[in-house]
């Protein structure tokens, strides 16, 4: 396996890993194999092996219940709408604009605290959401947490009803709004997935004792096409679905041939593999400031010129953004090997991820504008 060297820049390799990862690299990997969190530097992963991840003989037990999995299981394409939790400790209105949401979604992606921001936590907005008939996708990132609080928290929101949850590393605290937090990273994205697996598959915690009653949910994990190494980021989907994961979901999608690069590397794998899931993550832009805000401050993905070229000079900013997406979202829809899609619109709010009628709004004329078929009543009952 090779790993691709972007840049003539020099950087000095870090002395180890700010996150702490054993199976790296994360996906804030720089243009230049910078360090997330200290960009003169060289993240410590370019120059190693990939690890191998040996798979589990133990059975897998995705669930059989649930929008998400049935969706993928008769390989309807699924939209997850993104959401990050509430800036309030009154959710009414948050729980009501969630429910508009979720009449043009199929599942409504939790954050966990994203972007190393604070928000309401993870646990108490599934909750919130399930008591609805909200069906949610729970993000557990490893930045805040121990194994010991992570695996608490799985079995905690598959007893809420939870049936889709997602393992990711997490940025790091400097990079958000809280930099003098103490971070934790006591596992990484890969090792978490095997964590939820052998909770779900096994019944039993990583130290050994067994759970009562296993808990049942789809396992996801991300995957990141637009970060270096690029020659390894196929495989480590498969590292991760190795470790457990029935789906990936990508960062997002703007550089459209690197993305069509990696979704046929990412095929081209697939034979002989546990079958997975690949989800496309789409951002919906409202603006070229708010674009060239995000392309500074945001690692894993970067926006092309063209695209803030085209913003910037659109009469109708937002509308462009909405078309920019939809044209994504098209591509999507009609690939092979790609079962659905997470849509994060960008709004203009403080908490420009919080369930809004306005983020409703986007979602649906995107869809609309993609052309991306909704099941009918019908068909969701027959999955019942």
């Amino acid at each position: 396996m090779t790993t691709a060297h972007v840049s003539e820049t020099v950087l000095p390799m870090m002395d180890f890993c700010p996150k702490l990862m054993e199976i790296g690299p994360c996906g804030g990997v720089g243009v230049h194999g910078d360090c997330e969190i200290d960009r003169t530097a060289r993240c410590v992963f370019l120059d190693q092996q990939p690890p191998v991840v040996a798979e589990s003989a133990v059975p897998r037990f995705p669930p059989t219940s649930g929008r998400l999995a049935e969706m993928l299981a008769v390989g309807t394409f699924a939209v997850i709408g993104e959401v990050n939790g509430a800036d309030t400790a009154d959710v009414r209105a948050y729980v009501s604009a969630a429910k508009s949401l979720s009449h043009v979604v199929d599942v409504v992606s939790i954050t966990d605290n994203s972007g190393a921001n604070v928000r309401m936590g993870n646990v108490a907005v599934s909750a919130h959401l399930t008591m609805n008939g909200i069906e949610t996708m729970t993000t557990f990132a490893c930045r805040d947490r121990n194994r010991m609080a992570l695996q608490a928290d799985l079995l905690g929101v598959a007893s809420l009803g939870v049936r889709n949850v997602l393992c990711v590393t997490g940025n790091h605290v400097k990079v958000g709004d809280s930099p003098d937090a103490k971070p934790v990273f006591d596992l990484d994205s890969t090792r978490l997935i095997a964590a939820a697996a052998q909770l779900r598959d096994e019944g039993v915690f990583l130290n050994g004792r067994a759970l009562d009653v296993r808990p049942s949910y789809l396992i996801g994990g991300a995957a990141h096409p637009f970060a270096p190494p690029y020659d390894d980021r196929p495989d480590q989907v498969l590292r991760k679905v190795a470790a457990g994961a029935d789906y990936l979901i990508t960062q997002h999608i703007f550089d459209l041939p690197r993305w069509r690069q990696f979704l046929a590397a990412v095929n081209a794998l697939r034979e002989g593999t546990r079958p997975f899931h690949l989800l496309g993550g789409i951002a919906v832009l409202p603006n070229e400031e708010v674009a060239r805000r995000v392309n500074a401050g945001l690692r894993g993905f970067t926006i092309p010129e063209a695209v803030l070229t085209r913003l910037k000079q659109a009469r109708d900013p937002q509308a462009e953004g909405i078309a920019i997406a939809a044209e994504t979202v098209a591509e999507l829809d009609a690939a092979d090997g790609v079962s659905g899609l997470l849509i994060a619109p960008v709004t203009l709010r403080t908490n420009s991820l919080a369930a809004s009628q306005e983020q409703a709004e986007i979602i649906a004329a995107v869809l609309s504008a993609a052309g991306v078929r909704r099941p009918t009543q019908t068909e969701v009952d027959s999955w019942a």
